[in-house]
């Protein structure tokens, strides 16, 4: 498939599937360049409502109902589109993939690539067609942000030694006694499950891992530039990226999520009271209180109040910090839970996108920083690179505006022809990174760097 000309008249199609929390300044970059450029913008996603309010202003996108289960609607759609961007749970992109193969069309998500789309890689060569995933916040801006550097130390000369990347946020301002400093500004799920796989990292030249029931028990205190002391933990498999960021040398390397100091104390609490198990169900679950539900969990029945029934069997202090965030979300009461037959960390969702509900008076923050230590003509250099980006509102959210504009930029370069790349891709390329950086860069995406000389590297 080759893309006709952005000036030849014909009009290209592009396919948004799912207008959550993350898609609004997606949306709204699209939708003000389609008009000039000629191209039609449709917004799906399975409640008509959403799609409807983010395009209400626009009414030259259309909005439609989508359901990705629908394999007859999902492949007209898809067939219609030159582009189709991704926005649905990442367990649902390879049959959107799938179909994009099938039709001959591009896909951009901001997803992390799968095995199933990975082996896709041969047909989309071969079809001439990009299918760029990893491109929204984390991933994706810090990849092309962190390969920025990299590459710029490289084309010096310069040797890697440690490259320690963060990306996270927390509420920056709000209006209740939360005392988490946490809601939700993006897909609830994949906070609830973030912990269920084993972070794998290098430390020191040595492979590190740490095991899922353990993650938010090693944590770190990460000073933010700008802004201050947040907490880190290991971010998934950060040995995948010693070759994706072409940094053979690198002694240390780990990718991280950063959370409000606090929080992680009180989530393995949930993940140690088997709050976060997303497999099992429990039948009947509908008809259950969450105070039944988490009693559950625990051993017989004493006199000791439900709180600390949980504090003595977890060996916590029940009148600590971690504690009372545990206590404020109601996991200890007479509410119905009122969904049925439900995992526990479906149950655990359903009550926390109840408590952590961004309001509209409330703004998030998103902070990104890289440590990075290199060797260059003999001097050891400390250079670390920062991004803070606060929320509008609680629509135009940090959130949104990080996972939105890469990948909306992206497309549209893609479309413009300035983007070449073609099989299963991710922002690490100059040819990706460059021209999307810059661009957001006038959005307001602006990355500020401090460099230092240190004595001598540990690292080296």
């Amino acid at each position: 498939m080759t893309l006709v000309s952005e000036n030849s008249g014909e009009q290209k199609r592009i396919l948004i599937l799912g207008a959550g929390r993350s898609s609004t300044y997606l949306i709204d970059y699209l939708a003000k360049v389609a008009p000039e450029r000629n191209w039609k913008l449709i917004v799906g996603d399975m409640e008509l409502a959403p799609a409807q309010r983010k395009t209400e202003m626009y009414p030259h996108v259309d909005s439609i109902l989508f359901d990705v289960f629908d394999q007859k609607q999902r492949e007209m759609q898809i067939n219609q589109a030159d582009v189709v961007i991704s926005m649905l749970p990442a367990i649902y992109h390879v049959h959107v993939a799938r179909a994009c193969m099938r039709f001959s069309k591009h896909l951009f998500t901001a997803s992390y690539i799968s095995s199933e789309v990975r082996e896709l890689n041969i047909e989309a060569t071969r079809k001439n067609l990009l299918i760029l995933m990893e491109c929204g916040l984390d991933p994706g801006l810090d990849h092309m942000s962190a390969m920025r550097i990299i590459d710029r130390i490289h084309e010096k000369g310069g040797k890697i030694s440690l490259l320690r990347s963060w990306c996270g946020g927390q509420i920056s301002k709000q209006n209740n006694d939360n005392p988490w400093k946490y809601k939700f500004t993006w897909n609830p799920r994949n906070l609830v499950v973030s912990g269920q796989s084993m972070v794998k990292f290098l430390h020191h030249g040595q492979y590190k891992f740490i095991p899922s029931h353990q993650v938010f028990a090693r944590v770190e205190n990460v000073n933010i530039k700008g802004f201050g002391e947040m907490e880190g933990y290991g971010n998934r498999d950060s040995l995948n990226y010693r070759e994706a960021y072409r940094v053979p040398e690198v002694n240390t390397l780990l990718r991280g999520t950063l959370r409000p100091k606090g929080f992680s104390e009180a989530w393995q609490i949930l993940v140690r009271l088997g709050l976060t198990e997303s497999v099992h169900r429990i039948e009947g679950s509908e008809n259950l209180t969450y105070r039944e539900w988490v009693e559950l969990f625990l051993e017989e029945k004493s006199e000791l109040s439900l709180a600390e029934q949980v504090a003595e069997y977890l060996n916590v202090d029940v009148n600590s910090e971690a504690m009372r965030k545990v206590i404020w979300l109601g996991l200890f009461s007479d509410e119905k839970i009122g969904i049925a037959n439900a995992t526990p960390a479906e149950i655990l969702q359903h009550l926390l996108e109840k408590k952590w509900q961004l309001t509209s008076e409330e703004e998030d923050i998103i902070a990104v920083q890289h440590e990075i230590e290199y060797e260059l003509n003999g001097e050891h250099k400390r250079l670390v690179s920062s991004l803070l980006v606060r929320g509008e509102d609680f629509i135009h959210t940090a959130m949104a505006k990080t996972v939105g504009y890469p990948l909306a930029v992206a497309v549209k370069l893609l479309l413009e022809g300035k983007i070449t790349a073609r099989g299963v891709q991710i922002p690490v390329v100059k040819e990706i990174y460059e021209p999307v950086l810059t661009e957001l860069e006038h959005l307001g995406l602006v990355f500020q760097e401090e460099e230092t000389t240190i004595a001598n590297s540990v690292e080296a």
